[in-house]
């Protein structure tokens, strides 16, 4: 499977008709016909299924095929199957090129057989029809993934081997763990008032707050949940200590506070309160005493006072409401935050190295591409990527991955972050919107609102959009 490639769906006939044999002309369905056995994956497993090929068209068994990927069959009295699967189901009829699939006809491409007293179709259709996944290797062997998948508006890394995927519903919002080999799930949290989870380093829980500012813990193991602080006050910005023991937030509607929370007592402490409101994108280096987060000014609001006050006439001025990263360490007896940048242009902050040495960001300026840029401690500026147009970029440790535009596809690269050294990892079509990465784990990334995860070069899709 590690050398597994998506290719057309039309070349998986191809694939079948190099074991299928002709056999017999489409007048003759209602004789007695040999069957030929071909080979296949599905949901990795191996899988034998039966084929024929009539009036030159290869055939596989309905029966077989659906079995394997987990159909259920019933046979209708005035002719025909059904197949019920993921809450689909699909009506087919000996000799019609037509199937029904939850009440709507689809067109297929060559007629559904009857031989034997047993269904045979085009694998395309059939598996056009159940809605599933399809490829043929490099040896020529088809797969077929059929593990029910969920949609996701989000993902992020539990671990290597699991993602953490949420839906944003009408009522609130509901998380899953996948599986990332197979995009198999289970729901982990389902709830109308919950904030984004919010991932401890270890993989084993999650943070999140609720609209009253209580802080909860939820095990991503068993799926319970403990309220770990009552703690009332507004916490827009939930971050893990590198030990998985700490949770820092940013706190206050604006905010303007840097504290520490305790989940094992509930005990709350102030790390900075310097009065700065709009404090953002928190980072905290491992050893829990630099940080590193965004500060945005609001634009001035200015109405003409010789007018009435309903008369909604007021100008807003966004001159100096750029954003600019600060840099805090508080092993410094009276230190005080040291503002990193000074230039207009608009920064979008994608994370901090380990250390909260370096801020990470990418410049986006008019009339040229974006860049990815560091910032150290001492302000030093280093352009990480500055000849390709860079689209996102994340940050996994002390490794930057970013998405950028290439001719005609995307291209992923990844940088060192200590060295600035930088190597292009994969090529990618140019529908994908987000990379998602984190130490440890394998890139995955986000295409036509689908997450596809990398095996040994290989992307595997693992929700649906």
């Amino acid at each position: 499977m590690s050398m597994r490639k998506t290719i057309l769906v039309t070349a998986l006939a191809a694939a079948i008709s190099t074991s299928a044999i002709s056999v017999v002309s489409a007048s003759a369905v209602t004789t007695t016909i040999e069957t030929q056995q071909y080979s296949l994956f599905v949901n990795d497993a191996a899988t034998t299924v039966r084929t024929v090929t009539v009036n030159g068209v290869p055939l596989v068994s309905v029966r077989d095929l659906g079995t394997a990927v987990g159909a259920l069959f019933v046979i209708n009295p005035a002719g025909g199957v059904t197949a019920y699967f993921q809450d689909h189901a699909i009506d087919l009829k000996a000799s019609s090129k037509q199937a029904i699939v939850d009440g709507t006809s689809v067109d297929l491409q060559a007629a559904v057989e009857a031989v034997n007293q047993s269904y045979y179709i085009k694998l395309e259709d059939f598996v056009q029809a159940l809605g599933v996944d399809t490829s043929v290797d490099d040896a020529g062997k088809v797969w077929v993934d059929a593990v029910q998948k969920i949609q996701a508006d989000q993902a992020s890394w539990i671990d290597a081997g699991h993602l953490l995927a949420s839906q944003v519903t009408e009522d609130g919002r509901v998380d899953y763990v996948v599986d990332a080999a197979t995009g198999s799930y289970k729901q982990l949290l389902n709830s109308t008032e919950a904030s984004g989870l919010t991932i401890a380093p270890n993989g084993s829980k999650a943070a999140y707050t609720v609209q009253d500012g209580a802080v909860y813990v939820v095990d991503l193991a068993k799926g319970n949940s403990a309220e770990v602080t009552t703690d009332n006050t507004i916490k827009p910005e939930l971050v893990w200590s590198a030990d998985s023991s700490s949770i820092y937030f940013l706190q206050g509607d604006k905010g303007s506070v840097i504290a520490k929370l305790n989940p094992a007592d509930g005990t709350i402490t102030k790390v900075l309160d310097d009065k700065v409101d709009y404090k953002s994108n928190l980072s905290v280096s491992a050893d829990g005493k630099s940080f590193i987060y965004t500060v945005i000014k609001p634009g001035a609001v200015t109405a003409d006072a010789s007018k009435p006050v309903d008369s909604d006439d007021v100008a807003i001025d966004m001159t100096g409401t750029e954003p600019h990263f600060y840099s805090y360490d508080s092993s410094v007896k009276d230190g005080k935050p040291v503002k990193l940048t000074a230039t207009a242009d608009d920064k979008i902050y994608v994370g901090a190295t380990a250390d909260a040495g370096k801020a990470i960001y990418v410049s986006v300026e008019d009339s040229r591409p974006s860049s990815l840029i560091a910032v150290a401690k001492d302000k030093t500026v280093t352009k990480l990527i500055d000849d390709k147009d860079v689209l996102q970029a994340v940050v996994a440790g002390d490794i930057a991955f970013a998405l950028v535009d290439g001719a005609s596809e995307e291209e992923i690269y990844e940088v060192n972050l200590t060295s600035g050294a930088k190597k292009l990892v994969a090529n990618v079509p140019a529908d994908v919107t987000e990379i998602i990465a984190a130490p440890g784990t394998p890139l995955a990334i986000v295409q036509n609102g689908q997450v596809l995860v990398n095996h040994d070069g290989t992307w595997k899709k693992v929700t649906k959009s």
